[in-house]
Parts: C-alpha cells; sequence; structure tokens
C-alpha cells in the first residue's frame, strides 16, 4: 500500500487543505486522539483526501534532537504491520528527513536465526530520497555487525567470523588478509597468542585494507574477543551470559570500513581485528604470567579478564609501525566505562585534544552519544608492574582510564582516539531503535568522524 506520509507539528488550515470534509477529518482525529506530538501517527482514507492517496499522518511536535527524529521513524516502522511504501511530505518545512527515514529502515531489524517459527516479514520502504542510498549502506552495516554480535560463540569461531566479513566486503574495494597463530607466533605477538592459548580453536588476525593510495590514512583495531570467559580469573555464570558480545569492536570495524568504501570516501582506511576465545584450560595463560608484545612491551597478566587491553595492544603496535595518520580503536573493553557515563553513552579517550574535539563535534548531530574521559596520566603509576613495564589491571578505581593509559602505550604517539562502547554496544532492553542484543553502536560515529576528515582535507 502506497502512502504520502504528511509531517506535521500542528493542525491547521493548510493541514485541513489535503482533505474533502474537514469535519469528517475531524471527527476522526478526535476518535482517535490524535494529537501532532512526536510518535503518533493517523491513517487517513483515501476517500477523505483531495488527491484520492492514502495519507499517514505523522506528528513530529517536540522532535527536537537527531534522537527524536530516529525513534520518531523507528517507531512509524513499528507501527505498520504491512507491506507499504511512503513518500514524505513535509508540512513542518524543517523536518530532519534523512534521520527519520534512517529510523523508518533502522526499526526493520530482527534476529531470528535460530528460531524454529519465523518473524513475519513486511516489505517496507520509502520513495528514493536524496539520502536513501546513502542509509541502505549505513544499514546494511549495522545489521551486520548486529548479527555478528547477536550470534552464539558456539558457531562464531575465528573461521565463521572470517567467512562472514568475506561475504560483507564482495564487491567492495577492500582487500582482506588473515593471518593465523603460526605467522602471529613467527611475529611475537604475544597478547594475541596469549589471551588465546586457552581455547582448540587457534587465534586469527584479520586485515582490511581500503584506498591505501590516499594521502591521508587512518587505521582503525576492533577488539574480536569471540567469547570470554574471563578464562582462569574466570568470570561467574551471569557474568558470561553474555560475551558472545564481546567481539562487538571487531565486527564495528569491519561494519565501518565497509561502509566507508560504499561511499567511496577519498580517505585511506585499515583496519585490524585480533580474534580470540578467551577460555580457562591446562594451556591458559595464568594470573602473574608475563607476555612480550609486538613492540616488546612486556605486560604482567594480573587479571586474565582483563584480555582485551592485550589483545589491542598487539593490534595497535602492528597498526603503528605503519605509520597512519590517526589510528583508533573500538572496544567493548570495561564495565567501568558505563559505570562512568551508563550504558548508553560511548567513553572517548584521546592523546591528542585537537582529534579528540574532532570526533566529539562530528557526532555533535548524531542519534549516538559520547562524552569524552581524561587520559590522567597521574593514573600510569596504578598500572606499574614490579616484573614487567606494565601490569594489565589498575584496580577497581579509573577502570576505563588505566586501561586506557595502557593501550596509548602502544601507538607510538601516533594521533589517537580510543572508544570503549562497553555499555552501548548491547542494548539491555528491547526498544524501536536498538533491540535487545548487539546494537551496532559506533558505526556512525566512526563514519561521522571519518566524513569531517574527508571535508577538512578538501
Amino acid at each position: 500500500m502506497n502512502f504520502n506520509a504528511v509531517l506535521i507539528n500542528e493542525i491547521n488550515e493548510q493541514f485541513f487543505d489535503l482533505f474533502n470534509n474537514k469535519d469528517e477529518v475531524n471527527e476522526l482525529i478526535s476518535l482517535n486522539s490524535f494529537t501532532p506530538e512526536k510518535n503518533n501517527f493517523l491513517k487517513i482514507p483515501k476517500n477523505l483526501t483531495k488527491d484520492n492517496e492514502n495519507i499517514l499522518i505523522v506528528g513530529t511536535n517536540s522532535c527536537e534532537s537527531t534522537f527524536d527524529w530516529v525513534s520518531t521513524g523507528a517507531d512509524l516502522g513499528k507501527s505498520l504491520k504491512y507491506d507499504a511504501t511512503l513518500n514524505f511530505v513535509d508540512m513542518t518545512l524543517n523536518a530532519n528527513i534523512e534521520s527519520l527515514e534512517f529510523g523508518f529502515y533502522l526499526s526493520q531489524y530482527q534476529f531470528d536465526e535460530f528460531k524454529s517459527e519465523k518473524n513475519e516479514n513486511n516489505t517496507l520502504s520509502i520513495d528514493q530520497t536524496q539520502f536513501t542510498e546513502e542509509i541502505k549502506n549505513k544499514i546494511n552495516s549495522i545489521f551486520w555487525t548486529r548479527d555478528m554480535v547477536n550470534t552464539p560463540a558456539l558457531i562464531k569461531s575465528p573461521e565463521f567470523f572470517e567467512d562472514h566479513v568475506n561475504k560483507l566486503i564482495e564487491e567492495t574495494d577492500i582487500k582482506l588478509t588473515s593471518y593465523d597463530d603460526v605467522w602471529l607466533s613467527e611475529n611475537n605477538f604475544g597478547g594475541i597468542l596469549g589471551v588465546g592459548s586457552g581455547s582448540p580453536r587457534k587465534p586469527k588476525l584479520l586485515i582490511g585494507e581500503y584506498n591505501q593510495g590516499a594521502k591521508f590514512q587512518i587505521s582503525i583495531i576492533g577488539k574480536g574477543v569471540l567469547f570470554d570467559s574471563g578464562g582462569l580469573s574466570l568470570k561467574s555464570p551471569a557474568g558470561m551470559e553474555t560475551m558472545k558480545t564481546d567481539m562487538a569492536g571487531a565486527a564495528t570495524a569491519w561494519g565501518i570500513i565497509t561502509l566507508v568504501a560504499k561511499q567511496k570516501l577519498e580517505i585511506g582506511l585499515k583496519v585490524y581485528t585480533p580474534l580470540v576465545e578467551n577460555m580457562p584450560s591446562g594451556s591458559a595463560i595464568r594470573p602473574g604470567d608475563v607476555l612480550t608484545m609486538r613492540n616488546n612491551k612486556t605486560i604482567e597478566v594480573l587479571n586474565t579478564d582483563a584480555e582485551g587491553r592485550l589483545i589491542m595492544a598487539d593490534a595497535l603496535a602492528y597498526a603503528s609501525e605503519f605509520k597512519p595518520d590517526v589510528i583508533c580503536d573500538v572496544a567493548t573493553l570495561t564495565g567501568a566505562s558505563y559505570v562512568a557515563l551508563g550504558v548508553d553513552i560511548g567513553a572517548v579517550f584521546s592523546n591528542d585534544k585537537t582529534v579528540e574535539e574532532s570526533f566529539i563535534k562530528s557526532n555533535s548531530l548524531s542519534h549516538e552519544l559520547y562524552h569524552a574521559l581524561p587520559l590522567e596520566q597521574s593514573y600510569k603509576k596504578l598500572i606499574k608492574s614490579d616484573i614487567a613495564d606494565m601490569q594489565n589491571t589498575g584496580g577497581r578505581f579509573g577502570g576505563a582510564i588505566t586501561a586506557a593509559l595502557l593501550l596509548e602505550e602502544f601507538v607510538n604517539g601516533i594521533p589517537w582516539i580510543h572508544l570503549d562502547m562497553a555499555g552501548p554496544a548491547r542494548s539491555r532492553n528491547n526498544n524501536v531503535i536498538n533491540p535487545s542484543g548487539g546494537t551496532g553502536f559506533g558505526i556512525i560515529g566512526f563514519y561521522n568522524f571519518i566524513k569531517s576528515k574527508v571535508t577538512d582535507l578538501q
């Protein structure tokens, strides 16, 4: 069914000009207790319209932030229980059509791969707008990332992840290189090998390259702990329930590079995703062990459940050897980050105030929320080891900061952004924007940042 989706923030004479009979429309509005507030919708049959077309009234009053517009679009998509194609008609004159359309398509995500009864899919679409192609590329990256995060660890081996990356990057100019545990051993990746040593599933390092001839180069490292039991520092049973999601950073990194490649942005981008399982066994690393990292710095492992920083440190050190202009990482790294900021806000750290401000500013109008936390150098004393260059945990307080300080040791002074998204990478409740499970958080944030860099270079 085709609809003109009429966006209104007030009911006025211009609104009633769409219809044959003002009184009948008023009666319909009254019967349905409709007001033009955001997330309120009303279908008006075509026999009441002057153009004999179905009209869907979309309330937008009180839509102020980008999140409001995305939420309204998502609610609109969820409200339609049948096949529908919409054409937006903006009677507010300043509606955020792009965010409405994005939310509309975002609402269509569902993960029923492991259900015996599949959800019924309605075919929902919007008449092509100037934003549609970019939005669909964003949605594809977000939905792929969510699928990877939501997939149970039983089947989510390093090989499974690599196979799905290969499918994702088909028809793009991304070059994928896969390194196995033998190569990692020969090349001194002690952190990745150490964390992966307790699992029979051997670790891998996947590297994706896009537009490596570009003047400006960005590298993104994504944490890929495919399942995190905590290792010998074993998590509680409840703590393990959602640990299939601890590879959200790796999935996000591939979602970002695929989106950038499909949009053909004039920038170079390289992603590094170490893939491991952190499991307890007779071959697992022990508290008190010392690992030698890619750059030959050593880390005393006091807690095997502080494993993400170990694999990220190796990948950061390796990426820094190629001297990108900016190096980034994205990880579900610490519970401390969402103790500080709540579960909806990504914690941003940087060794470069200009780069940090650029990231935050590029997302000031995003529906994703980010906030900078301090990279307090005096806290380095908390990760000082008696027997190694550093230790992998700084204790209970300031945990997000001490984890970031450890990572900083491996970027070799290159301008760097660290996103700790342990909170927003996973939705803890069902809502129209983010149903329970993986969210795809960070894809839009880094895409906005990269686009801002492209603009700066022009």
